[in-house]
């Protein structure tokens, strides 16, 4: 073979060769890139992957964008998890009353006649008792009686003792503002006695203290010395009501 022969053909075979590597290395280029060639941007606010910083304006790792806009988080809707239920109103039950008979003087008549009352309903009589005296001062809601017991008043103190003895400590207010006469005495002191009596069995008789002391009498009358036992003839009872 001439020498020319053999230039030609190895001019021929690395021509070839190059060609091969050019459309092997356009091919990888065009796998790589989109169609149309087109690059395909980076997302906005994405870190650096080299140093793993959030980009500038981007929020911190854990922090809602929301928040890192500046905007206040939207309230939890009711029955979602996270939000707090409403409170359900506390109930605070009564205690439990009784009904009591009180006493009070007839407008018309020189009798005591019976008014119905409420008291709690408490483990210790002499508890009761106190509710009773109280009510007796606040005196009667119904406008056929009248009191027996001047409204300023103020029961000082209760004691009962083992034989049923109630001691009844009242304000001297009850001594000077009283109306006086033996009637008036009668009904404040049987409203009391019958009152107590009557509702309470612990209670078998009264005493009455002004101050917490014994007086000779209410106001020149009665004596305050001795105990009084219940008296219920001078009570005009109600069929039904008396035992």
């Amino acid at each position: 073979m001439k020498k020319e022969d053999v230039l030609l053909a190895g001019a021929g075979v690395v021509c070839a060769a190059l060609l091969v590597t050019a459309i092997v290395l356009r091919q990888d280029g065009a796998a790589g890139a989109p169609p149309g060639g087109e690059a395909v941007p980076a997302e906005a606010g994405a870190g650096s992957a080299e140093t793993g910083a959030p980009a500038e304006g981007a929020a911190p790792s854990g922090t809602p964008a929301a928040a890192a806009a500046g905007e206040a988080p939207a309230a939890a809707a009711p029955g979602a998890p996270g939000a707090t239920p409403a409170e359900s109103p506390s109930f605070i039950s009564e205690q439990n009353r009784r009904d009591v008979l009180l006493f009070f003087e007839e407008a018309e008549g020189d009798s005591l006649a019976p008014e119905k009352r409420k008291i709690f309903l408490t483990a210790s009589p002499a508890d009761q008792a106190k509710q009773i005296v109280v009510e007796l001062i606040n005196g009667p809601h119904n406008a056929d009686l009248l009191p027996t017991l001047p409204p300023e008043t103020r029961l000082l103190g209760l004691y009962l003792d083992r034989a049923g003895t109630a001691f009844v400590d009242l304000s001297d207010d009850l001594v000077t503002l009283h109306p006086g006469g033996t009637e008036e005495e009668i009904a404040t002191i049987f409203s009391l006695v019958d009152s107590l009596t009557y509702n309470l069995p612990e209670v078998k008789r009264v005493h009455l203290l002004i101050n917490g002391e014994e007086r000779e009498t209410l106001k020149s009358h009665l004596d305050l010395k001795r105990d009084y036992l219940p008296d219920l003839s001078i009570v005009n009872m109600p069929r039904g009501q008396a035992r």
